[in-house]
C-alpha cells in the first residue's frame, strides 16, 4: 500500500511539473510575447479628477453674484451624478465645505446632522436617486434656507478634457431655483 501511494503521490508530481516550463531569455520575443511585454511596461495612466479646480470657480460665482438677506443657512445636498464615471460624493461634498466655509454669507449645515435628518426621513447615506425634492425636504427637516444642489454630467476622461457640472441654489421654502452656474457658462466667460 506504501509503494501504491508513493507511486500515485510522484505521477500527480510529474504531471504538475509537466505543465510548468522555464521562461529563457529571448532576445527576439515572438509578436504575442512583445505584446505581453508592452503591457507590463507601460501600465495604463488614471487620470484624477481635481474637483477643486472645478468646483471653486463656480462657488466663486454664486458668492459675487447672490444677494442673500436674512437667515443664510445652507444645506449642501448629495451629487446627483449623470455621468457614467464612479464619483466620490463624499470627497465632492468635503470640497463644497471647505470652499463655503472661507466664506461668511453661508452658514453650512453640519453634516452630523444632515445625516441624522436622513435616517429619521429614511433617505439612505449613498443615495443614488437623489433629487431636487428630497434635498428640499431634508433641508426643511434640518431647518436650512437654502439647497445648495450640484449635478455632474461629465467627468473629465483625458487631462484636456472638461468636466460638466453645474451648481444651483434653491430656495427651501419655495422649492425655486433662485441660481443656477454651470462650468459651460464659466468656460464661456473665460472666452
Amino acid at each position: 500500500m506504501k509503494c501504491y501511494l508513493q507511486t500515485i503521490a510522484m505521477t500527480i508530481a510529474i504531471t504538475i511539473l509537466a505543465g510548468c516550463h522555464r521562461l529563457e531569455p529571448n532576445n527576439n520575443p515572438s509578436p504575442t510575447q512583445q505584446e505581453a511585454l508592452n503591457v507590463v511596461e507601460h501600465p495604463p495612466k488614471f487620470i484624477t479628477t481635481d474637483w477643486q479646480t472645478i468646483l471653486s470657480p463656480l462657488i466663486d460665482e454664486l458668492l459675487e453674484t447672490m444677494a442673500v438677506n436674512g437667515n443664510n443657512t445652507l444645506l449642501i445636498s448629495d451629487v446627483n451624478n449623470r455621468s457614467n464615471q464612479y464619483i466620490s460624493p463624499t470627497a465632492i461634498n468635503d470640497i463644497l465645505v471647505k470652499l463655503l466655509n472661507r466664506q461668511t454669507i453661508f452658514q453650512v449645515i453640519d453634516n452630523n446632522i444632515v445625516n441624522l435628518a436622513k435616517q429619521n426621513l429614511g433617505i439612505p447615506n449613498d443615495d443614488a436617486l437623489v433629487s431636487r425634492a428630497k434635498m428640499v425636504a431634508l433641508a426643511r427637516k434640518v431647518d436650512a434656507d437654502y439647497v445648495l444642489f450640484t449635478i455632474i454630467d461629465q467627468v473629465p476622461k483625458l487631462p484636456d478634457t472638461p468636466a460638466e457640472v453645474s451648481l444651483e441654489l434653491i430656495q427651501t421654502k419655495t422649492g425655486e431655483i433662485i441660481w443656477q452656474f454651470s462650468s459651460d457658462q464659466l468656460a464661456t466667460n473665460q472666452n
